[in-house]
């Protein structure tokens, strides 16, 4: 009879620590949630190009590396 008890007052512990539990993990939800609305609702950022990369080379310079080596 004992073990019933002790697996009765188990039972009803875990019911209560999910209980407790349930809503820090219901308040991280919406924090999150809320979260990502902001992000995707804030103004897109403008890409920058860089004139550098514009100017830069149609090949890798590795490749080029080993056009130049194969050549001598």
């Amino acid at each position: 009879m004992a073990k019933s008890m002790r697996s009765k007052r188990k039972k009803r512990l875990r019911s209560l620590r999910r209980e407790i539990v349930e809503p820090f993990y219901d308040k991280k939800e919406a924090a999150k949630l809320a979260a990502q609305e902001l992000a995707l609702a804030a103004p897109k950022l403008p890409v920058r190009v860089r004139k550098a990369d514009a100017d830069a080379p149609a090949e890798p310079t590795a490749a080029m590396d080993i056009k130049n080596k194969v050549m001598l």
